[in-house]
Order: C-alpha cells, then sequence, then structure tokens
C-alpha cells in the first residue's frame, strides 16, 4: 500500500529512465546535485527493472548508479525490499570499490538483517571507501554482531569511517553496554572535535555518571561543538549551567542562530530547580 504523496513529485512528468541517465552522468561530473529522489518516490517496478539493469552492466559506474536507484524504492514504503536487498547483497561481492560502498548504503537503507553476515566480511577491507559503506550499512541495527563492527570500525584509521561509526553507536542504536560505553570513551580522545561529540552525544543519552566532567573537560578551550551542547541538553544537570551561561558572553551568536539555539536549549535544561 502506497502511503507516500509529494505534490512536486505527483506533478513532474521527467520519465525515470531520464532520471537515472541524468545521474549517471553526474557521477563521470563529479556532480553532487544530481538526484534520484523522483525515481525513488515513483519506486514502481518500471523503477525496480530499470535499476535491475544498471546493476547487470558491465560498467562500475552503472551498476552504482543501480544500487543507489534500489536503495531507496518507495521511501519508507521500501517497495521491492526483498529482490532489492538480494542484488544489493550480490553486489557486495563486486571488483569495484565504489560499487560495494553503494551498495553497502543502500542496504542501511533498506535496514536489510539478511545482509549483515556479508557486510561484516568486509569490515577489514583494505579501501577506506568500502569500510564507510559497511559502517552505513551496518548502523540501525539492535544486533550484537553489527554493533561489535561498528565497535571495531569506531578506531579506524580512516576520519569518515570512525565518525559515522561512533555516531552509529552512539545515537543509532539503544543498546547499551560495558563494550559501547567503552568505544564511545575511547573516542573522547580523538582529535576531531565532531567525533568527540559524537561520543559525548552517546555517553549522555546512556546516562554516563562520568558525563558531565567529560563535558566540562571539553569546553576547555573555545573550540565548542554543536554536539557536546546536545550532549549537555540530555543530561539536563545542573552542573553545566554556569558554564553554559558563560559561553552567551564569551561567543558572538548573531552569525551562529543554530548554535544559540541549541545553546538556548541547553541553558533552559539545565538550569537549576528553583
Amino acid at each position: 500500500m502506497k502511503t507516500r504523496h509529494h505534490e512536486h513529485f505527483e506533478a513532474d512528468p521527467t520519465p525515470s529512465h531520464e532520471v537515472a541517465r541524468r545521474y549517471r552522468e553526474a557521477l563521470d561530473d563529479d556532480d553532487q546535485e544530481a538526484s534520484l529522489a523522483l525515481l525513488h518516490y515513483r519506486g514502481g517496478e518500471d523503477e525496480f527493472k530499470l535499476g535491475s539493469e544498471y546493476c547487470r552492466s558491465n560498467d562500475a559506474a552503472d551498476r552504482a548508479t543501480g544500487a543507489d536507484m534500489l536503495a531507496q524504492l518507495g521511501w519508507s514504503d521500501r517497495t521491492f525490499q526483498n529482490e532489492s536487498v538480494a542484488i544489493l547483497t550480490e553486489l557486495l561481492g563486486d571488483s569495484d570499490p565504489y560499487v560495494i560502498h553503494c551498495a553497502a548504503v543502500g542496504l542501511g537503507h533498506r535496514s536489510a538483517p539478511s545482509a549483515i553476515p556479508s557486510l561484516l566480511g568486509l569490515c577489514g577491507h583494505s579501501d577506506a571507501i568500502v569500510r564507510y559503506g559497511v559502517v552505513l550499512g551496518l548502523s540501525g541495527h539492535e544486533d550484537d554482531r553489527a554493533i561489535a563492527a561498528l565497535i571495531q570500525l569506531s578506531k579506524d584509521d580512516d576520519h569518515d569511517v570512525r565518525n559515522w561509526a561512533v555516531f552509529g553507536l552512539g545515537s543509532q542504536i539503544e543498546a547499551d553496554s560495558l563494550e559501547i560505553r567503552k568505544a564511545l570513551r575511547e573516542a573522547l580522545a580523538d582529535p576531531d572535535h565532531e567525533i568527540r561529540g559524537e561520543a559525548l552525544v552517546g555517553l549522555a543519552k546512556r546516562g554516563d555518571p562520568c558525563i558531565v566532567p567529560d563535558l566540562l573537560n571539553e569546553w576547555r578551550d573555545r573550540e565548542v561543538s554543536i554536539l557536546s551542547i546536545e550532549a549537555a541538553e540530555v543530561t539536563h544537570d545542573s552542573r553545566l549551567y554556569p558554564r553554559l551561561k558563560n559561553f552567551t558572553e564569551i561567543f558572538t551568536l548573531d552569525d551562529a542562530p543554530y548554535f544559540a539555539e541549541r545553546l538556548a536549549a541547553a541553558i533552559d535544561a539545565c538550569k537549576p530547580v528553583a
């Protein structure tokens, strides 16, 4: 049953094969603006067959396009779920790293538990773009095997792999364990403030008893991430209130409306009860 409805896409007469062609050409031009949204929205048999044909091409960029097409057919309705998952899982054995990446990302969109074993086999792939895809393919699964793999990948040498693995552990699952907290705590030592921020959010959501000193330690210098502010909001801990208020005095927030909004929310959440 179709639950999606979008006026703009309903009125767009562009044939799906033309949408796919433009997207495929954009891969050659490294054009980030090209989109398959209209094709995904339609998500019918024609779109599935078209994506399948691309996946069978001898050209790697065609196969990557096909994987991207099958990844989100029908949006949340996930049309042709089993058929698409089978094709995407097969593409995990492709010879081209970018095709494997696209297939893994597609399986993440499809949220396919059946693909977990195949994804696990790629955790140690030599190409970072494959490992990055694996992270996105495994994120969101409350599965011990997937979680263990994300913990491993949260220590990866590649920044993007590490970043998304920590995000996957911290915010994409509800699971809580000593192993998850240990991985998040180790990520607090990462040189990248965004990765540390993702770890702080994950620890805050789990009510970690050390989150307040962790945040105060993170705020020792003037590089304060939005993620750390969001973590503070989650805690509702009044011990953070003085430092949060201090940020309104030392930072110029006129040019950072979103930061100002999140800071105000954190201040309100941590305000001491009279």
